[in-house]
């Protein structure tokens, strides 16, 4: 095998993320996007003449290819686990979009059907990969901060009821797993964790107050993290006009605020503003446009899943990396089904 073959699973918006990422890293790495598939053949036949790669007539053709390597998983989310299974007894490795599963079931299954199959996989959280999170990670768990005592996240975006209405997958649990939070905030609550640290327990409150919808549009959790510190994460998908993701990282030292992937402020007592920091903006187009984020953020960590099967190691975001911020949204839909506190370890254990 002299390059890497890689295929994509449902030629939908997300997809052209991938095909980007896979065709800049192509230009340095032995790897190659040859082709792709979708439930509806059209849609599959138009991405491949725009990428001039061959279209598949069935995911199972797909799968069963001895030309297709590894896959990247695009579908709604209520078909992630299912196809990433279907993938793994396959002997493909697999880049899933977020969230890997939506249920707890769901996620235990597609770890064992992976190590079972020993194939690789990663799951979609391209912010851990920045610059400027890596350094935010590293002043909050380096103590740079102090003793921390806070980290929160506010996530007020917006989706037009059009948005909706466009398809019959989103805003429902069996196929978007939930709502503001698995949908919108997951990369958010994953920049959260990834930075402050594992989460003891969840309080929540979600609820549909503006779309018809199944799921949650609007909601507030307090978690207590295993550090010790404090948290809150408010997500909604209804706040006109919609704004940038809000990061405060708070310890007993000092401060830091981002906005996004940028950071807005940094203050540390007795100190000056480190040399590396660099002050800027988000742009407020991913909080009211599905695709208003940078396609090149997948090019990290697409980077690293091709590595991992060259070096035959762990990629950076394995599937036990890939199901905590996953496993964080279910406990807090629990927390808000049963009003009641929920324990994470207790939770996990029921799983």
């Amino acid at each position: 095998m002299s390059k890497l073959r890689h295929g994509i699973i449902g030629c939908g918006l997300i997809s052209t993320w991938h095909a980007y990422a896979i065709n800049e890293l192509s230009k340095t790495m032995p790897i190659q996007l040859v082709g792709a598939a979708d439930v509806r053949l059209e849609s599959a036949r138009d991405f491949c003449a725009k990428y001039g790669v061959q279209a598949y007539e069935t995911i199972e053709d797909m799968l069963n290819s001895d030309e297709i390597d590894s896959v990247s998983i695009c579908t709604p989310s209520g078909f992630h686990a299912d196809l990433a299974m279907q993938a793994a007894k396959h002997g493909k490795h697999i880049v899933v979009e977020k969230p890997m599963a939506i249920t707890t079931e769901q996620l235990n299954a597609l770890e064992d059907t992976c190590k079972q199959n020993h194939v690789i996989l990663t799951s979609i959280s391209q912010m851990r990969f920045l610059p400027n999170i890596q350094r935010a990670r590293k002043a909050v768990q380096g103590g740079e901060l102090g003793k921390m005592l806070c980290g929160d996240v506010y996530m007020k975006f917006y989706r037009s009821p059009e948005y909706y209405g466009q398809s019959n997958w989103r805003g429902t649990w069996k196929l978007d797993g939930g709502g503001a939070l698995m949908n919108q905030g997951i990369h958010g609550i994953d920049q959260l964790l990834y930075i402050m640290g594992p989460v003891k327990s969840v309080y929540a409150r979600c609820k549909t107050l503006a779309r018809k919808i199944e799921v949650e549009d609007t909601a507030s959790v307090v978690l207590e993290y295993e550090s010790g510190a404090l948290g809150v994460i408010q997500g909604t998908t209804s706040v006109y006009p919609g704004y940038p993701k809000i990061f405060d990282f708070n310890g007993e030292l000092g401060t830091i605020k981002m906005e996004e992937k940028h950071f807005i402020e940094w203050k540390v007592k007795g100190k000056g503003t480190p040399s590396d920091i660099v002050f800027t903006r988000a742009d407020p187009n991913g909080a009211n446009r599905p695709d208003g984020n940078d396609m090149g953020e997948h090019i990290p960590q697409l980077n690293d899943f091709f590595c991992s099967i060259l070096e035959n190691r762990p990629p950076m975001i394995d599937v036990k990396e890939g199901r905590r911020p996953v496993d964080l949204i279910l406990a807090i839909y629990e927390s808000s089904r049963t009003g009641r506190l929920v324990d994470m370890k207790e939770f996990a254990n029921r799983g």
